[in-house]
């Protein structure tokens, strides 16, 4: 599994599952209760005082917030 956050503090996983996103945030120690099930794209939004160590974790890999909408586009098959 790969991990991506934005500086919105928007954190995803690809394979991009709930199943994955989860053992992702036990893998980092999140709390589930920063999970959004926003529709369709669910996430973990990460508290300001938590994003200075998520970003510098070394399974994190920090991109744009495009990028993220798009990796999870391409996960679920969305054209726009």
């Amino acid at each position: 599994m790969k991990y991506y956050c934005d500086n919105a503090r928007h954190l995803i996983c690809i394979p991009y599952s709930r199943e994955n996103i989860h053992k992702m945030a036990e893998n980092l120690d999140i709390k589930r209760c920063w999970f959004h099930a926003s529709k369709p794209f669910f996430h973990y939004d990460i508290p300001k005082k938590q994003i200075e160590r998520i970003m510098n974790d070394p399974r994190v890999t920090v991109v744009s917030s495009r990028d993220i909408v798009a990796m999870i586009k391409t996960e679920l098959g969305v054209n726009n």
